[in-house]
């Protein structure tokens, strides 16, 4: 079973291979249903992620809804496998949350 701190270190590596191409903001229905606010993106939630898991931002109850609100309809791994990407956008994102969940719960910021 891996460490926190080496499944960090794995997320940040699998978010660094997204390219911010944006081709999956079209295919995502939170991002449709809010009228174009990217970080109710697939892209937008992994930037906010990754930014998370470097300590550049901290964990409030507006990213965590960022974070909850993604539908895991894998519409955006569609695209992303169609443009050659491929990444498991809804894997990462599900990982991201299971790790900052129990900042959340506690309450504690970062």
């Amino acid at each position: 079973m891996k460490t926190a701190e080496e499944t960090r270190d794995m997320l940040l590596s699998e978010l660094a291979k997204c390219r911010a191409c944006r081709f999956c903001l079209d295919t995502c229905p939170t991002y449709q249903a809010s009228a174009g606010l990217e970080t109710l993106s697939s892209c937008g939630r992994l930037q906010t992620l990754r930014y998370l898991l470097m300590g550049m931002l901290r964990l409030d109850d507006s990213l965590a809804y960022i974070l909850y609100s993604c539908l895991d309809c894998k519409r955006c791994e569609i695209m992303c496998k169609s443009k050659g990407q491929g990444l498991e956008i809804t894997s990462l994102i599900q990982m991201g949350r299971a790790l900052l969940s129990d900042r959340l719960l506690k309450g504690e910021e970062g």
